[in-house]
C-alpha cells in the first residue's frame, strides 16, 4: 500500500481463482464494513456445491457494488502472495485486513495489477470512473467533446470566461 507515493505496507494477498477472477483496473473504496455476511449464492454459487460459502467476515473494505471486497481469509494464508484461490475478493491475513481497514478511507484508490480478471467496468459497479481513457470520458460528456477543445481566443469577445470577473 502506498500513500503519497511512499510505501506504507506490503500485504500478501490472494485474488480470484479460475471462474471467479478478480476484476483488474482501478477501483474506488465506496465504504467499509466492520462485519459483513458473505454467501456464495449472492454471486451465483449454488448452495450445496463444493464452492459454496456462508461466512461472517470482519474488516471488509468494499471495492465494487457487486460484492468485491478486500478482507481477511485466514484459511488461505499459505496461498497469499503466490496463488489465486478466492471467489473474486482480495483475501489477506486478519492482521493485514484489520490494518488496511483502519488505514484506508472512503474514496481511496485500489489498483489491481497483473490480474487475470476482466477489466473493471468504467461505470455502474462502484466508482470505476478512473478506468476510461480520455476519449471515452469526452464521448460520455454531457456537453460533448467540442466543449473540451481549447478555443483559438479565450477572451470575453470569443465567448470565453473573463478572468477579471
Amino acid at each position: 500500500m502506498y500513500r503519497d507515493g511512499r510505501l506504507l505496507h506490503i500485504l500478501p494477498v490472494t485474488t480470484g481463482k479460475a471462474g471467479h477472477r478478480t476484476r483488474s483496473g482501478t477501483k474506488v473504496v465506496p465504504g467499509k464494513e466492520p462485519v459483513v455476511r458473505m454467501r456464495g449464492d449472492s454471486i451465483g454459487i449454488a448452495r450445496g456445491s463444493d464452492d459454496f460459502y456462508d461466512l461472517k467476515v470482519h474488516w471488509a473494505t468494499r471495492v465494487t457494488w457487486s460484492g468485491e471486497y478486500l478482507h481477511p481469509v485466514p484459511r488461505s494464508l499459505d496461498a497469499q502472495g503466490s496463488e489465486d484461490v478466492s471467489h473474486g475478493c482480495t483475501g489477506m491475513s486478519t492482521e493485514d485486513a484489520a490494518w488496511l481497514f483502519r488505514t484506508v478511507r472512503e474514496e481511496d484508490l485500489v489498483r489491481v495489477v497483473n490480474g487475470h480478471g476482466e477489466p473493471m467496468a468504467p461505470f455502474g459497479n462502484g466508482f470505476g470512473d478512473w478506468n476510461p481513457d480520455r476519449a471515452a470520458w469526452l464521448r460520455g460528456s454531457a456537453f460533448g467533446p467540442d466543449l473540451h477543445r481549447p478555443a483559438a481566443d479565450t477572451g470575453p469577445a470569443a465567448g470565453g470566461l473573463d478572468p477579471a470577473l
